[in-house]
């Protein structure tokens, strides 16, 4: 039965990538080596690993200090003021979706306003009168003018506020 492992893989493995195979390891390993297929497996692989990480090593390029400190400067001004706008984000969230429920409530009231409205309004339709018209839409207005200044308010503040929120 073949062996998997050795006791002294770890050893040559450590001296291939580490540069120092085989001139500075002690001369028991070298001969271990020679007699051990395991061993002079992992001593040529290990040789080949380091000997390639030399050669991509030497054509690496590396950023000065100072371009990397001044990367370094920018990514956490930029994620301190990510950290500083959450709260305000929250905020406007918070008051797009109350504008959202002030609006449909509004909606709700003008439409059982506009249910009753309509029912008159088909009512008055046979004898139409001017006159009466008139004196029924300044009822109407005097009635609902503020429900109806309200919805005209929300309607313009909630794209403003969805717009203020999608610049973030």
């Amino acid at each position: 039965m073949t062996r998997f492992e050795c006791e002294f893989e770890a050893d040559v493995l450590a001296a291939a990538l580490q540069d120092r195979w085989p001139e500075r390891v002690d001369p028991e390993l070298r001969a271990h080596v020679a007699t051990c297929a395991i061993c002079s497996d992992i001593a040529s692989i290990g040789k080949a690993i380091e000997e390639d990480r030399e050669a991509h090593s030497a054509s690496a390029v590396i950023p000065d200090s100072g371009r990397v400190w001044w990367m370094a400067q920018l990514r956490a001004r930029r994620e301190a003021a990510e950290a500083a706008n959450r709260p305000l984000t929250i905020a406007l969230v918070a008051a797009l979706v109350g504008a959202a429920g002030v609006l449909g409530a509004c909606f709700r009231a003008a439409f059982t306003w506009f249910h009753g409205v309509a029912g008159r309004i088909a009512a008055d339709i046979s004898s139409f009168d001017l006159a009466g018209w008139l004196s029924f839409a300044g009822k109407l207005l005097a009635e609902h003018g503020a429900l109806a200044l309200a919805m005209a308010a929300i309607l313009l503040l909630l794209p403003a506020a969805y717009l203020a929120i999608g610049r973030d």
